[in-house]
């Protein structure tokens, strides 16, 4: 359920919408997460939404609330098979935030696949608390 009190690091109240969805939900400060870093360092611009390309097609279900999202993942191999064997992921440094994320982190909603999911980022989100892991592939 929506937290209407919480404050967004994204403008979702520009998408028109109610955003995050009504589905999304508080991360329960037990569940690991992972996202792919560009750098073996963290800091906020590591946790932007990516935007979207020209030249790629919108994936189903991405809309304007999808968009102020983050994605992250909830299972290590699940993100290497969706990220670093494309591509965009070939070739380069395999660093991966590891977050627990907390109630007061944002809000969850499963997207794009079993183990992908859009994260609200609160404003209070705090980047110390993200671990660096490299993966050897």
């Amino acid at each position: 359920m929506t937290n209407p009190a919480a404050t967004y690091f994204e403008d979702v109240a520009a998408t028109g919408m109610t955003c995050p969805h009504p589905d999304a939900f508080e991360p329960d400060g037990v569940r690991v997460y992972y996202r792919v870093l560009k750098t073996n360092s963290v800091d906020s611009d590591c946790f932007l939404p990516t935007p979207l390309r020209a030249d790629k097609p919108i994936p189903k279900d991405c809309d304007a609330c999808v968009q102020k999202s983050v994605s992250i993942y909830d299972d290590l191999p699940g993100m290497i098979n969706g990220y670093f064997r494309t591509p965009a992921g070939r070739g380069k440094k395999k660093h991966v935030g590891v977050l627990i994320l907390q109630g007061y982190d944002g809000m969850l909603k499963r997207t794009f696949g079993p183990s992908h999911h859009s994260w609200w980022r609160s404003s209070v989100f705090d980047t110390t608390t993200v671990t660096i892991q490299e993966i050897q592939l």
